[in-house]
């Protein structure tokens, strides 16, 4: 990986937030809130509701309630109302549930490891084998591991440490390893400092203190504005529009008055930052004006470098009759456009925050809707709770954000 690459760790009162800087520019954002986990990569003992063979796909539920999907294959023998070990793989999007594949997995960047499992297996999208050294010292260490398989991802043949990789995905797994009894919950896979470790297992992780705070929330802020907006310049001139729905995400490249071959450089890269920066998942559909069949191949070829650097493995389908390139990738984590949308956690949170890095206030007092005094009392209590004062609360009738009155006592 070129430039100086590492992340940002910030925990505060009822959240947790983390970004991945390169030579100091957000390429990927993590965000936590304590009252709303992110509940991927974690396992549970699921009760199964009904199995719809012909879907490849059952419904669940989880000790607490909380409705999930199961993604099954052909070799799972589910029945109604029997339990299964299910792990969590996406979250909540557009009215459907939590998504989980059967059995224990633990996801790395380039290694999926699998419980109760054994042995080696490639993922049939792998794209190059691993060195014959890289391979030999994962089967020793595998060998040496009774208990546990693995699944080489996409990008496996590009690591020159598979085994370190591995070994450090058993370690995770036998820590977050948790009692079934009264939560359902078999593996927990961490804070969040912990998941991102499993994800980039070589990156330094700096916890931010009260010092960097501001340049962080300078960072955060900056990253949501770019993150949520419809429209992103492209280097050289031209436009790079961003449409959600609810079947795929649309991106239209508009070169403007600008030469098309600018726009064909920069574009790629810029595609790709953004699907991971957003946490784009599912099928995207990027409009791409017509080009000459070599400028064409080029793009395909900037576009699928610069995609191999996401974690989640996006792969380029191909294109349409029509020139539309077709990139699937599997959903995940919530990204900062549903963290954004809880308007009302993330003006009582940024409240707390700001409290939480004035010591000297010793009788905060804060000025909020209807709405945010209940979220504080009810969903938001133990965040309110974990400050060291006490906070009055001002409930006002204004529309405005959760602000802080009281002076320094």
């Amino acid at each position: 990986m070129s430039g100086d690459a590492r992340i940002l760790v910030e925990t505060s009162p009822g959240q947790s937030r983390a970004l991945y800087l390169i030579d100091g520019k957000v390429v990927e954002a993590w965000h936590d809130f304590h009252h709303n986990p992110d509940l991927t990569g974690r396992v549970y003992q699921a009760r199964i509701n009904r199995v719809f063979p012909a879907q490849n796909r059952a419904t669940a539920m989880l000790e607490d309630g909380t409705a999930i999907s199961v993604r099954t294959t052909r070799n799972d023998r589910l029945q109604a109302g029997e339990s299964a070990t299910v792990t969590l793989v996406a979250a909540p999007r557009q009215a459907k549930p939590w998504q989980a594949v059967t059995g224990a997995r633990l996801a790395g960047k380039n290694v999926v490891l699998l419980p109760g499992g054994e042995g080696i297996a490639s993922s049939q999208r792998m794209l190059q084998p691993p060195a014959a050294q890289v391979i030999k010292a994962l089967q020793s260490m595998i060998q040496g591991t009774p208990g546990f398989g693995v699944i080489l991802r996409r990008h496996a043949g590009e690591s020159e440490d598979l085994a370190g990789e591995a070994a450090m995905l058993v370690a995770a797994w036998r820590a977050g390893l948790r009692d079934v009894e009264g939560t359902g919950c078999l593996f927990d896979n961490g804070g969040l400092a912990a998941r991102i470790a499993v994800q980039e297992p070589h990156l330094p992780q700096d916890l931010v203190g009260s010092e960097g705070a501001g340049d962080f929330d300078v960072l955060w802020d900056a990253m949501i504005g770019e993150s949520t907006q419809p429209d992103i310049p492209l280097a050289g001139g031209g436009v790079m529009w961003f449409e959600p729905t609810h079947a795929l995400t649309a991106i239209d490249l508009d070169s403007g008055s600008k030469d098309l071959a600018s726009m064909f450089a920069a574009a790629p890269q810029a595609i790709a930052r953004q699907l991971r920066l957003r946490q784009t998942g599912g099928l995207v559909a990027v409009d791409v004006p017509r080009a000459s069949p070599s400028a064409g191949r080029a793009f395909d070829e900037a576009l699928d470098s610069a995609l191999a650097r996401d974690p989640r493995s996006p792969e380029r389908i191909g294109r349409s009759r029509g020139g539309v390139i077709e990139i699937r990738i599997a959903h995940g984590r919530p990204g900062p456009a549903m963290w954004a949308a809880d308007r009302v956690a993330v003006d009582a949170l940024a409240a707390l925050r700001t409290i939480s890095l004035r010591p000297k206030l010793a009788s905060p007092r804060l000025e909020c809707r209807p709405d945010t005094a209940d979220w504080l009392r009810g969903p938001g209590a133990a965040a309110l709770g974990s400050l060291d004062r006490t906070v009055g609360l001002v409930v006002s009738s204004e529309d405005v954000a959760a602000t802080l009155i009281e002076v320094p006592g």
